[in-house]
């Protein structure tokens, strides 16, 4: 049966946090999980008078002292969760993934956050950290500037490539659409194609040969989901189906962060930073 027994969530008190807590504490209290709320001090140089300036004195007593107060306020009416606060100080993604590792913890919550027309094209760089080198699942909010509350899950994607490396992502995707009674559909870009040219014969022969692999991957996972191909970038095809499949959520493989693991894993930050719902890397 498929459990989460611990989620972490990242609090940085940015606007993206604050939206996406509501769908944190309903993910923890779905799977009745424990949640850890985390906040990493990282303190900058702060300058005062001429350009040459002198480097103001902080006491990081009371600074941690305020961040546990501050810390105390979120989520405090969830008297249903068993919820743990702690605040750290240091690198941000490095504390986060040695919290991951020390918790034993089964799921990352956290926001992209990307805001405003241009902030829309990047990740965060902690976020970014995280991605990479947390060996956990990490779930992701929307990269947008407008923040609304999500109905229940009721339809997951799962973005597949043709490498066996793809089964444990079918794994986690089909679990957790069935924790959740929620529809699966896998989705593959067929990228030779995403220029718009090719003959139409050859490109039959491709999508039957995509189908016959995935076909396989699927049997291996013991998963049975129908099959959304398109020829087109990545991202782009993803977005598509999520749209036309009205996604609550996209699941993609671990390997999506390493160039050498293939062209879906390659892709990650333009899955995370295109889709209109969360992206969970696996």
């Amino acid at each position: 049966m498929f459990q989460l027994k611990t989620v972490l969530f990242p609090v940085d008190f940015s606007d993206a946090c604050k939206a996406a807590s509501e769908q944190v504490a309903a993910t923890a209290a779905h799977f009745n999980a424990k949640l850890l709320l985390f906040h990493v001090v990282q303190m900058q140089p702060v300058w005062y008078g001429d350009a040459v300036g002198y480097s103001a004195l902080v006491d990081m007593d009371e600074v941690i002292d305020a961040k546990r107060l501050a810390l105390s306020e979120v989520l405090r009416d969830c008297d249903d969760l068993e919820i743990r606060r702690l605040v750290a100080y240091g690198d941000p993604a490095q504390a986060i993934v040695e919290c991951a590792r020390k918790e034993a913890v089964d799921l990352i919550m956290m926001p992209s956050r990307g805001c405003g027309p241009f902030r829309r094209f990047l990740l965060g760089s902690v976020t970014a950290k995280v991605l990479h080198d947390v060996e956990c699942p990490v779930w992701t909010d929307t990269h947008q500037q407008q923040f609304e509350p999500r109905e229940s899950c009721r339809s997951v994607l799962c973005a597949v490539d043709l490498r066996p490396e793809m089964v444990p992502a079918l794994q986690w995707a089909a679990e957790f659409s069935r924790s959740q009674e929620a529809d699966l559909r896998l989705v593959h870009a067929i990228p030779w194609y995403e220029d718009g040219h090719g003959e139409a014969a050859s490109l039959r022969h491709v999508v039957d040969d995509a189908r016959n692999v995935i076909a396989g991957l699927e049997e291996e996972a013991g998963v049975d989901a129908p099959v959304f191909i398109k020829p087109g970038n990545v991202a782009e095809v993803l977005r598509e189906a999520a749209l036309k499949y009205t996604a609550s959520l996209i699941v993609i493989g671990q390997g999506s962060l390493h160039k050498l693991m293939g062209r879906l894993r390659t892709s990650a930050y333009a899955i995370i930073r295109e889709a209109p719902c969360p992206v969970v890397r696996v």
